[in-house]
């Protein structure tokens, strides 16, 4: 699963990485410690209107889908991860699966590994930001406002990532992600061939425990991404 992550990259580097046409408002700052529910930076490609040309935006967007059927923005509370196995036919994620792809940009995530009553976070990242395949939607708030919100997929662990949890988010190669993000494609195709390639991807990233700070909220800072002291 992926309920925490990292991103401290600048924002300048994610537009030159991701190849980002238009960067929106209001981006969240690096932070060592995201949790579901605040606002996180996401890569979107929406279909274009009349002959206008595709364009590529970097926006914010809270963490955590709520659908435009909606009732309560609360939805989206339980709804901040999406199993890559069904989102193709929930209601929850079958229309952003169809159309609405984004990829949200991360320097690396934590994982626990649990042992009888004990639990040990690990930081997982690779050499450079990676991007997680996500789903966006947009949601018509009660003051009129429309909010844009999204979900990190998931998918079976692979490699070492299997012993420390049986999920691990879904990571888009930079071969993939023109075609995950473009909304003209299949989205059933484009989230079979990310899940294929996964096992592929996630074998460069590397790993080491950290500090058990990192399980709350409140700690930030680039010391919890540290390797945790061995005893």
């Amino acid at each position: 699963m992926c309920g925490r992550y990292v991103l401290a990259t600048p924002t300048p580097d994610l537009v030159a990485l991701f190849e980002i046409d238009e960067a929106g408002a209001d981006l969240l700052e690096p932070s060592w410690n995201i949790p579901p529910t605040t606002q996180v930076p996401i890569v979107v490609e929406p279909r274009p209107r009349d002959d206008a040309p595709p364009a590529r935006r970097l926006e914010s967007a809270r963490w955590g889908l709520v659908p435009a059927w909606a009732d309560d923005v609360s939805v989206g509370q339980r709804a901040f991860n999406a199993r890559s196995e069904t989102a193709a036919s929930k209601p929850m994620f079958r229309d952003a699966v169809r159309e609405r792809r984004a990829l949200v940009p991360a320097d690396g995530w934590y994982e626990w590994r649990r042992a009888g009553d004990e639990k040990t976070p690990f930081y997982i990242n690779g050499d450079a930001p990676i991007a997680f395949a996500g789903l966006y939607a947009w949601w018509k708030q009660p003051d009129g406002t429309w909010l844009l919100s999204t979900s990190i997929l998931t998918t079976a662990s692979a490699g070492q990532l299997a012993g420390i949890h049986e999920r691990m988010p879904l990571v888009v190669s930079p071969e993939l992600r023109d075609a995950w993000l473009d909304p003209t494609e299949d989205g059933e195709a484009a989230l079979e061939a990310v899940v294929a390639e996964a096992p592929d991807v996630v074998a460069s990233l590397a790993l080491h425990p950290v500090d058990r700070r990192v399980g709350s909220v409140r700690e930030q800072g680039p010391d919890l991404i540290a390797p945790a002291p061995t005893e």
